[in-house]
């Protein structure tokens, strides 16, 4: 179970809540239940369940970026005020970091830990209050470059306090939620179109020769992470490739993000009667940090079949759902 520490009236406490990671289509299932239409009548229970627990801080339901992206695409108003008041209410403005602050920081503890540095970097803070926690490098990119910390810090500060999120879902900009939309199924269908071009290049190689073309890429793409975290121990990027393919194999499996990521694609991609969908994107950005750092997901039936069958359920001791009512085994422990 993961651990928190949290601040309230002043005071410094640890928590021990469960945190249980929702896809967008079990939040929309749970707003139905939230607002008296449920999509399947044992849903209306669990979602009661589930916010006197969220409210006495036993359960956190965190959300990412992509939660707030995806609900742009609902074009009737009403829906997303609704779906905007139950994230408001059940998340509790929790939130799971960007994959980008994530992914240098366990880098850097993969070459410590595969060179036996003595200095390893704290684990990530991959959790967190507020909508900004979440805003990745991309996004903060954006903000005035004249704003200081601390402008940065009261904007924070603002973005974690109640109705905040909710404000920030309801403002009317729709020519802006157009833009984003279009924007976003501009993204998804080239992006599904490259991963089908990449797989059928792949198709003649055994499973091996996939899962070695897939570590190659990270090796490749992520270069400059690599060789900021072996400067900061007195290493090379060659001593990196001096491992060798079975070490550099080794060491990408303690990489926890990268290492879902290349499982849940090769099983993805080696699926072949299996048409790769413009949504997977987003599916496997959520999946490749709620599996690592939190204790339950519930997923699509095909994720949740997917975390299983790579063993990736029992490495990360996460569990794996595909509907709402199954959250009661994880409420009743």
């Amino acid at each position: 179970m993961r651990s928190s520490a949290l601040t309230l009236g002043g005071r410094n406490t640890v928590s021990n809540p469960r945190y249980i990671f929702l896809d967008q289509n079990h939040w929309i299932y749970l707003a139905k239940a939230f607002w008296g239409r449920p999509h399947k009548p044992a849903h209306k229970s669990v979602a009661e369940d589930l916010l006197s627990r969220v409210d006495r801080d036993e359960v956190r339901l965190p959300l990412g970026v992509i939660h707030l992206i995806e609900h742009l695409r609902a074009e009737e108003p009403g829906r997303r005020e609704r779906l905007a008041e139950v994230f408001e209410r059940f998340s509790r403005r929790w939130f799971i970091a960007a994959w980008n602050d994530i992914l240098p920081i366990e880098i850097s503890r993969a070459v410590s830990q595969t060179f036996g540095s003595s200095e390893m970097p704290p684990p990530p803070e991959t959790l967190g209050r507020g909508f900004l926690f979440g805003v990745g490098p991309r996004g903060r990119s954006e903000f005035p470059a004249h704003w200081s910390d601390l402008d940065l810090k009261r904007l924070s500060w603002f973005a974690a306090q109640p109705e905040a999120l909710f404000d920030l879902l309801t403002f009317p900009n729709e020519p802006g939620r157009i833009r984003q939309k279009q924007h976003i199924s501009e993204l998804g269908r080239p992006n599904a179109q490259a991963a089908e071009s990449v797989r059928a290049v792949r198709k003649p190689y055994d499973k091996v020769v996939h899962r070695r073309a897939q570590l190659a890429g990270y090796t490749y793409d992520l270069q400059h992470y690599i060789t900021a975290a072996l400067t900061a121990i007195g290493k090379t990027f060659e001593d990196f490739l001096g491992l060798g393919l079975d070490g550099l194999m080794e060491f990408w499996s303690r990489v926890p993000s990268l290492d879902v990521d290349c499982e849940l694609t090769l099983y993805r991609d080696r699926q072949w009667s299996r048409a790769i969908k413009s949504n997977d994107v987003s599916d496997i950005g959520h999946l490749v940090t709620a599996i690592p750092y939190c204790d339950a997901v519930v997923v699509e039936r095909f994720w949740a079949r997917v975390t299983e069958e790579t063993g990736l359920r029992e490495k990360y001791r996460v569990e794996v759902f595909s509907d709402l009512t199954e959250v009661a085994r994880v409420l009743s422990c």
